[in-house]
């Protein structure tokens, strides 16, 4: 036997020792933080951020803490959202956008963590679990998650039902952990519209374990919680309006399944495959109840979530659904039932599994490119949103115009009177105008006449 050969040999023992895929996981959450500091270190406040930073803090101070907390946010209910929004501010200030998005990371890492846990109890094998988790990490078709700050509310979410579905998953009569994941569900349906659609995931899970004094204790404390809301506070225009053909819903879920299958995989023409083949594998027994009723509740929860967002959005076109945020939870969410796929295949030849495992890999790197470029796209644009304010507060324009002028297209909560306290809460400082062109740019945006 060739030196080649026994080392080869070696590798692949190494490779197959129980520890090994678990420090492969480190090793990928280590180059996890170094590529989010890579996108994160250039990004800033925009567009929904300033609802929490401007238009909640006016809230506060004009109607009270109550409103502060429970009014709705484009149909959401926010309130833990905005509460860390709000200590982060006053314990930071804003001169740093790094305290607002590491809560965001944090809570998108702890959801692959707990991807990680579902796919070892599940029969996923080691290193297919490494490796879906490991593209996980990097989702870049799931950009938005991980470098817009606000979205912590989605975040918190579906780490909140990931946590519930760890937690409720088990045999035997109630116990604690029922209760606990009942006491973080609430915490679920505060922070974001994705709430209730966990609710009913982890309703689903629980139906078909037939625990039905579980489901309650799952299911009622948030249901209970969510309907307060709904009927002393949900009162908000963008939620209620629901334009658009609603026949287009089948549609519509189907382009957001097919686009995170395709995301998850790449290359062109495996997306639709893998959706057969993980539906199939989630209907088998072969591994018993437990595994199939947690994977067909997975499942079940990505058709509610579509469907869902469907019947608010679809009015604005089916490629909604391709949004990176949805792209992201529903990654998140199917990435177990997607990877006990991956490892049946071995059924059709240990090559096979290989080879899926390689378009996983691929998948990874792609996902990484794509979140390079779409970090830096959405960091250029918030900069390009700073200046125009700098430029604003530097220029001496700022009091010939409408104090309600909103300078900024993309972030409507931005007005003329708020740049002075931003200034003061450190977000930036003043530009003086160099030239015409930076004057010109400030006249525009403050909807004033060209200068002479």
């Amino acid at each position: 036997m060739s030196r080649i050969e026994l080392l080869a040999r070696d590798c692949g023992r190494r490779l197959a020792m129980p520890n090994a895929a678990t420090w492969a996981f480190r090793l990928a959450l280590v180059g996890a933080v170094v590529a989010y500091f890579a996108i994160g270190r250039d990004q800033w406040f925009t567009r929904d951020d300033w609802a929490s930073v401007i238009s909640r803090e006016r809230v506060l101070d004009t109607k009270g803490w109550q409103h502060w907390l429970f009014d709705p946010q484009d149909g959401h209910w926010l309130t833990v959202p905005f509460l860390i929004f709000g200590a982060t501010r006053r314990l930071f200030g804003l001169d740093s956008y790094w305290p607002f998005l590491i809560p965001a990371l944090v809570a998108h890492v702890g959801s692959v963590c707990l991807v990680r846990v579902i796919c070892k109890r599940n029969a996923v094998s080691a290193w297919t679990t490494t490796m879906v988790c490991t593209l996980l990490l990097v989702f870049g078709s799931g950009w938005e998650n991980m470098v817009f700050a606000i979205q912590i509310c989605y975040n918190l979410s579906l780490f909140v039902f990931l946590a519930q579905i760890v937690l409720v998953s088990h045999d035997g009569p109630t116990d604690r952990r029922d209760y606990l994941g009942a006491g973080l569900a609430v915490i679920g349906v505060m922070s974001s519209g994705f709430g209730p659609i966990f609710m009913v995931g982890v309703g689903i899970l629980l139906a078909l374990r037939q625990r039905w004094k579980p489901l309650l204790v799952a299911v009622v404390p948030q249901a209970f919680a969510y309907g307060w809301w709904l009927v002393a506070w949900s009162s908000d225009p963008a939620a209620d309006a629901r334009p658009g053909n609603q026949s287009l819903l089948p549609a519509f879920v189907a382009r957001g399944v097919s686009d995170t299958f395709a995301a998850m995989t790449t290359l062109p023409g495996l997306g639709g495959v893998a959706i057969i083949a993980t539906i199939a594998v989630s209907l088998q027994t072969r591994h018993g109840r437990p595994v199939q009723t947690t994977m067909l509740a997975l499942c079940s929860t990505v058709a509610v979530m579509f469907s869902a967002i469907g019947l608010q959005r679809v009015g604005f076109g089916i490629e909604i659904a391709s949004s990176s945020r949805y792209l992201h939870m529903a990654a998140m969410i199917i990435a177990p039932a997607f990877a006990l796929m991956i490892d049946q295949l071995h059924r059709l030849g240990r090559e096979v599994r290989l080879a899926a495992l390689l378009v996983v890999g691929i998948a990874a790197g792609a996902n990484i490119s794509t979140l390079r470029q779409q970090s830096v796209t959405w960091a250029a644009a918030a900069d390009a949103e700073r200046v125009t304010m700098e430029l604003i507060v530097g220029s001496g324009l700022a009091q010939q115009a409408d104090p309600l002028r909103r300078p900024l297209i993309n972030s409507p909560d931005v007005d003329v009177r708020s740049l002075s306290w931003l200034v003061d809460e450190g977000a930036f400082t003043r530009r003086v105008p160099v030239d015409a062109a930076e004057i010109e740019r400030v006249r525009v945006a403050l909807g004033l006449p060209p200068g002479s």
